[in-house]
């Protein structure tokens, strides 16, 4: 009985060691990662509060730097830009030169498509007089075609009438003889 208690201890022993080592490399990567997401998830928290006593965010003007106007204590070709930034001269003077290029192009781009507005209402203004033209030809010429028609029909009425009265004319003048 000693010698299969002993090998039953050295059994359960032996996997008892494997398995150490490994427990306390799974404990370590996950206090690294979790180390490490700390990390990470301080870079994105804010340095202050986000909400102040009044339960308001602050505003973005009392979460900048105090303004320290004295140009001395900035480096050559720098100066301060809006909301308080130090911005370099060079790269402002750049964009506001890529700004009115761009403003610039913009209105030439407004008066092309302005003069085309002008040409494309003359020519409207041209189709709508030649169509108003077209309307009273076309009122001109129904009148007359009514008239014309009246003219047809009376005509015929009175080709109807003809013949009907001569033929009650031949028809008396044969009794008379």
């Amino acid at each position: 009985m000693n010698i299969d208690k002993v090998t039953e201890d050295t059994a359960d022993e032996t996997p008892n060691k494997l398995e150490e080592p490994l427990i306390e490399e799974k404990t370590q990567d996950s206090t690294e990662s979790s180390m490490l997401s700390e990390r990470r998830k301080a870079l994105f928290e804010p340095l202050e509060p986000i909400m102040n006593i009044n339960g308001r965010r602050p505003s973005a003007e009392s979460l900048l730097p105090p303004p320290d106007f004295d140009s001395t204590n900035y480096p050559k070709g720098w100066l301060i830009g809006k909301k308080r930034k130090l911005v370099n001269v060079d790269v402002v003077e750049s964009m506001r030169r890529i700004a009115v290029q761009e403003m610039n192009r913009k209105d030439r781009e407004i008066d092309g498509l302005n003069q085309q507005l002008e040409e494309d209402a003359q020519c409207l203004e041209h189709l709508q007089l030649q169509l108003l033209q077209e309307r009273s030809k076309r009122a001109e010429v129904e009148r007359e075609n009514a008239v014309l028609q009246d003219q047809i029909s009376m005509l015929m009425n009175m080709l109807h009438d003809n013949e009907s009265m001569g033929e009650e004319g031949p028809d008396e003048g044969s009794d008379e003889p």
